[in-house]
């Protein structure tokens, strides 16, 4: 089967729903199918909007990932104003309305590039397109592709209900031309067919990891000071200032405590700036940073962290908890529907959403009684190991699709 990936962004930039269309087809490969992608040549999704934003350089290292070959376009970085002083020309909620807001989340694609991709794509003929995340023009893209070669098409949404991106009308109507659906969480499938009209076939699982990624739960080893680990990009809905100002508060029970974010910076970061340079200088002093942080480097921070915390305010499913456990370390996420559902799954931790008391007195808990936090680190470790990897899961994916 000729595959073709089409997403926002791929590595080297760091995005959990890009990441599971690349991991996707690279597992594909692995199983004899031929796999392509289209993409930009952008590191993050704010790249998209800003002009003096670094673009990723074309070199053979960055031309393809686990070799799957790119094809990395640039796109208009300088239509957001326009756009949004278009929209103000129509009727809210008219179709030419919802359609400016949908382009307002780009990547918009370079004419000539795109026109150049698509002649290559007829010529590859795909017999699939898997495209994703929404809210992003990467639907209307992978509908144009479905049209012009005759292909079948499996969208992965990352639906965030609460997100009021999602609740562009346009959105549903273009996911019932989809022939299958790829949703994380038996909430994300039941919140879609409320809008679903055409019914694609949905295949709902939860994500997964490398085999490799797995650390032997022999080795697992915590840090003689406890440390909290913090991994996302750095913007608003992940909630980085609620876990900083936690933080603070449980220096005054736990003095050697210390917290490390890992994440891309975003348009965001600035006000996450100002509230770290407002700390005392002794509270900085325990607080580390590492943007676009190598998966090597992920791996290390798991493994010399005491916990990791998620307190986002929505989330499609939040990799970044199954790749924690697959290392042996608990999780403490927010109760939000999805990783209420994914705290379940893996006996993990959760509090009330955007909560500071809740979450102070949650990770207080943990820290102090090292029991509890090992055995549900333990138990989660187990249910990734027994059935969360991306071969196990691709592998359903493709039986799934078979069955149609």
């Amino acid at each position: 089967m000729k595959i073709l990936l089409l997403s926002h962004i791929f590595p080297p930039a760091i995005d959990g729903g890009s990441r599971v269309i690349w991991k996707i087809g690279e597992y594909l490969q692995k199983e004899g199918h031929q796999v392509k992608a289209l993409t930009t040549n952008c590191f993050s999704t704010d790249d998209f909007v800003t002009p003096t934003s670094i673009i990723i350089p074309k070199s053979p290292k960055t031309n393809s990932v686990n070799h799957i070959p790119m094809t990395r376009l640039p796109v208009y970085k300088r239509l957001r104003k326009p756009l949004k002083a278009l929209k103000i020309l129509f009727p809210k909620n008219s179709k030419v309305f919802n359609f400016l807001s949908l382009l307002q989340k780009g990547p918009i694609y370079k004419l000539l590039p795109l026109r150049k991709a698509l002649l290559k794509i007829q010529d590859f003929k795909p017999d699939l397109i898997i495209a994703g995340p929404l809210p992003t023009t990467i639907i209307l893209y992978a509908k144009l592709i479905k049209r012009i070669c005759h292909c079948q098409l499996l969208i992965s949404p990352c639906f965030h209900p609460k997100d009021p991106d999602f609740q562009n009308p346009l959105l549903f109507p273009l996911l019932n031309q989809a022939d299958y659906l790829f949703t994380f969480t038996k909430f994300e499938k039941d919140q879609l067919q409320k809008h679903l009209v055409n019914k694609p076939k949905i295949f709902v699982s939860p994500l997964g990891v490398d085999p490799n990624f797995i650390l032997d739960p022999k080795k697992v080893t915590y840090p003689k000071n406890p440390n909290i680990l913090f991994i996302a990009n750095f913007s608003a809905h992940k909630r980085t200032e609620l876990l900083i100002k936690a933080f603070q508060k449980l220096l005054l029970k736990h003095p050697h405590l210390t917290l490390t974010l890992l994440g891309q910076k975003t348009l965001y970061w600035p006000q996450i700036q100002k509230k770290l340079d407002k700390l005392p200088k002794n509270t900085c002093s325990k607080i580390k940073i590492f943007f676009s942080p190598s998966h090597s480097q992920i791996k290390k921070s798991i493994d010399s962290s005491t916990l990791l915390c998620l307190p986002s305010i929505h989330e499609s499913f939040g990799l970044v908890l199954v790749e924690s456990l697959a290392r042996g370390k608990t999780v403490l996420t927010t109760d939000t529907p999805q990783t209420q559902e994914v705290a379940t799954l893996l006996s993990a931790h959760t509090f009330k959403t955007d909560n500071l008391n809740d979450l102070v007195n949650k990770l207080d808990t943990l820290l102090s009684t090292p029991s509890k936090l090992k055995s549900s680190a333990q138990k989660g470790q187990a249910t990734v190991i027994n059935s969360l990897t991306w071969d196990r899961i691709v592998h359903q994916l493709l039986i799934s699709i078979n069955e149609k």
